[in-house]
């Protein structure tokens, strides 16, 4: 694979009924780059619910949020840029559970560190406002 190679760069609404058309995005552009089924499934479900996220806390389910996916490979690892125009969010807001308090809601964030190498919060794109989330995977198959 070739350094910074761009495999997807798509823009969408940020609505449940959405969610289904991104997995099957990025799960079909991965297989074809060669990923396996692992790590392939682990990233889908990592940014699935880094998605959800957005659209239940970030914009708190207002249809005319936006998100912007982007995906990238490099050196057989895939990273995965997702940014939504909301309101800034406090990256310390959105620390992991620690397993022992394991209930329903909240746990995407633990779902999403445990699945990927890495998952850092940028700085929000150029107007200020937003969020920049970024995940990266190697590809171990």
């Amino acid at each position: 694979m070739s350094a910074n190679q761009k495999i997807i760069e798509q823009r969408f609404n940020a609505q449940p009924k959405n969610l289904k058309a991104i997995r099957d995005t990025l799960y079909n552009s991965m297989k074809t780059k060669g990923f396996s089924e692992e790590c392939t499934s682990d990233v889908v479900l990592a940014v699935d619910e880094a998605c959800q996220n957005i659209i239940r806390h970030a914009y708190q389910f207002d249809d005319s949020g936006i998100i912007d996916l982007g995906v990238y490979l490099s050196n057989n690892t895939i990273s995965v840029e997702l940014i939504d125009f909301a309101d800034p969010v406090d990256p310390a807001c959105c620390v992991p559970k620690a397993q022992k308090e394991l209930k329903p809601g909240g746990l995407g964030t633990m779902f999403m560190n445990k699945l990927m190498d890495s998952v850092e919060y940028e700085c929000p794109p150029p107007k200020g406002t937003g969020n920049k989330l970024v995940m990266k995977k190697h590809n171990r198959a």
